[in-house]
């Protein structure tokens, strides 16, 4: 097999699947499931059965404030180079300290929470500044405070996911290489979906894959 796509969702890969073309049978999409241990487990065991050369995760995401987002609207789609994991360490709110800081680790291992650099992003549609940093959390931000404290922690984060980091650790510890797409369906801290833009984020990330799966086939 050469490549696999995750999408954490069915409905998320149902929506996906309906505005992508597939005319090859070097891709492959599998759902692996909502947050972080589901996206982790269902990974590794994907990697060990499938064998892929190469991985694509693709969803939806929240779109954080700042003037690295200023360019970028809900409904938009791009591609990512790093991800990291927000939550990791002891404490809530104000009160938290990542694992990082609390020093939980031996000296010849990363940091549980050390951001990972993914290879070679394609280009996106949508103008952003690089880098473009994906921010994993366990808990979605609840309102602009929670929001606001995740951005103090992690500053250049552009986006707030729930599986990109697990994902990422099981493709890097394979030596497999891992691209993300993510589209932006709300903003960060948001829990009124009725602002949400969850068809037209998926539409623009089959229009992301496509391209890639177009440019890979032709």
């Amino acid at each position: 097999m050469n490549g696999l796509i995750l999408v954490p969702t069915d409905n998320e890969r149902r929506l996906i699947e309906s505005s992508l073309r597939i005319e090859s049978d070097q891709w492959t999409v599998k759902t692996i499931g909502f947050g972080v241990i589901a996206a982790g487990i269902a990974t590794t065991h994907l990697l060990l059965s499938e064998r892929p050369r190469q991985v694509i995760l693709a969803g939806i995401a929240g779109l954080f404030p700042g003037p690295s987002t200023e360019t970028l609207r809900l409904g938009d789609a791009i591609w990512f180079d790093s991800v990291a994991i927000d939550g990791i360490g002891v404490g809530q709110g104000d009160a938290f300290v990542d694992a990082a800081d609390l020093g939980w680790r031996a000296e010849s291992e990363a940091a549980p929470t050390e951001t990972i650099h993914l290879p070679n992003p394609p280009q996106s549609r949508a103008s952003i500044a690089q880098p473009a940093l994906l921010l994993t959390v366990c808990s979605g931000s609840a309102d602009e405070d929670d929001a606001a404290r995740r951005l103090q922690r992690v500053p250049n984060a552009i986006g707030e996911d729930m599986e990109a980091y697990a994902v990422a650790y099981a493709c890097q510890s394979a030596g497999v290489p891992l691209r993300v797409v993510r589209g932006f369906s709300n903003r960060v801290g948001c829990r009124d979906k009725s602002d949400w833009q969850i068809a037209p984020a998926l539409e623009s990330v089959a229009e992301q894959l496509q391209q890639v799966l177009d440019g890979e086939t032709s």
